[in-house]
């Protein structure tokens, strides 16, 4: 199958991850998969890195009339050059910009619409709907997302189907000392590790963590915090200033670089956190926890409690409430046997069912199901 996978989307976020590793692992599958994103930008370098052909030679978030109906001449173009059977429009420029390709002359491919970062329901104005009429399908990464569309679309069950991201297991097997030691972080000896990925920005919940840090020292002092993410809205600096206002700089450590064996170092620590504020469509995180046999304590966002309430794998808690989040974390840390146990029961849940190949199943299902039925023809 020849697929155009279209993704307007920040290189940092989850959704461009998502959207990647779904292009390369169908490429890997023996589909003709090219990827178009912004030039110029990380997300269109990660797409090279992961060996995918690339368009750049086209922004659709560009916003003057004059690009505008450039850009939409090169989709055009582009539908006429690749000829593909399908194509993916992860982000709202995308979709808007295929939908009107199909309708000023592009050849008909199918269209299904992506959603896997943005956290807002689907609008319900009128472009929208005349937008969503003429998509073939809509695949989301949470229930949230999934019931939007049905509530405030209509849109069919036949059209609308959630594909979660998944984990590679092989990526989870060597979780050793020797594989730790790689990443270059020292754990304090005697401490019970509490870690948190994410990228340093406002929607992550630092703040909230950091406050329940506070409240964590003041019930036990055996508690260190683990901080894995890059700088984005706040500076590493920054946030490390708020340490040293808090009296928490000896109880937190931040590594804000690459980390070759991430895996063996969540592995090595006893609670995993998502703190964020909302967003959360996909947690990658989560999913990383749970992998690394790693208990959560994350809050009620996007789809979190998707995969939380699948086992007790944790603590799901409101958002912005630091006193729950940090009630969580003691009640996992109070009982080792138990956390363990809520480990190992996340850790075999996601290898067993959230693997890339179930996911890739689930994807060639609903792009040959989704063409078939464009094209009039049937899948048995």
């Amino acid at each position: 199958m020849r697929i155009i996978v279209s993704a307007t989307l920040g290189g940092g976020s989850a959704g461009t991850w998502y959207a990647i590793e779904t292009a390369r692992r169908l490429a890997a599958r023996g589909h003709a998969v090219v990827y178009l994103s912004r030039p110029g930008r990380s997300a269109l370098a990660k797409a090279k890195t992961a060996g995918l052909p690339v368009i750049e030679d086209v922004d659709l978030e560009e916003k003057s009339p004059t690009r505008a109906c450039r850009n939409l001449r090169r989709l055009r173009s582009l539908a006429r050059e690749y000829a593909p059977d399908v194509v993916l429009a992860h982000g709202g420029e995308d979709h808007a910009f295929w939908g009107l390709a199909r309708v000023t002359g592009a050849r008909q491919a199918a269209l299904i619409r992506v959603r896997a970062l943005d956290p807002k329901p689907p609008k319900r104005h009128p472009l929208s709907r005349w937008l969503h009429r003429r998509t073939d399908a809509i695949v989301t990464v949470n229930s949230r997302h999934y019931a939007a569309y049905q509530s405030r679309l209509r849109i069919a069950p036949d059209r609308l189907k959630i594909i979660e991201a998944g984990v590679e297991p092989a990526d989870y097997d060597n979780l050793s000392d020797a594989a730790l030691s790689a990443n270059g972080v020292d754990l304090p000896p005697g401490k019970q590790v509490v870690v948190m990925v994410a990228r340093f920005a406002p929607i992550k919940g630092h703040r909230v963590l950091l406050s329940a840090a506070g409240k964590i020292k003041r019930r036990r002092d055996d508690v260190h915090h683990l901080w894995v993410g890059y700088p984005y809205t706040y500076s590493t600096e920054t946030l490390r200033r708020w340490l040293v206002e808090a009296n928490l700089e000896r109880d937190v450590t931040i590594v804000d670089q690459f980390l070759p064996q991430l895996p063996a170092l969540l592995a090595h620590c006893q609670v995993g956190v998502i703190a964020s504020v909302g967003s959360e469509s996909l947690s990658r995180s989560l999913l990383e926890y749970l992998a690394s046999g790693l208990p959560a304590v994350a809050t009620d966002v996007g789809g979190i409690p998707d995969l939380l309430a699948r086992g007790d794998f944790g603590r799901l808690v409101p958002p912005d409430n630091a006193e729950a989040l940090a009630a969580a974390i003691l009640d996992l840390l109070a009982v080792s046997e138990r956390r363990v146990i809520c480990g190992q029961q996340g850790r075999a849940y996601v290898l067993g069912h959230c693997r890339w190949d179930l996911r890739l199943d689930q994807w060639e299902d609903i792009l040959t199901r989704t063409v078939a039925r464009v094209r009039g023809s049937t899948v048995a």
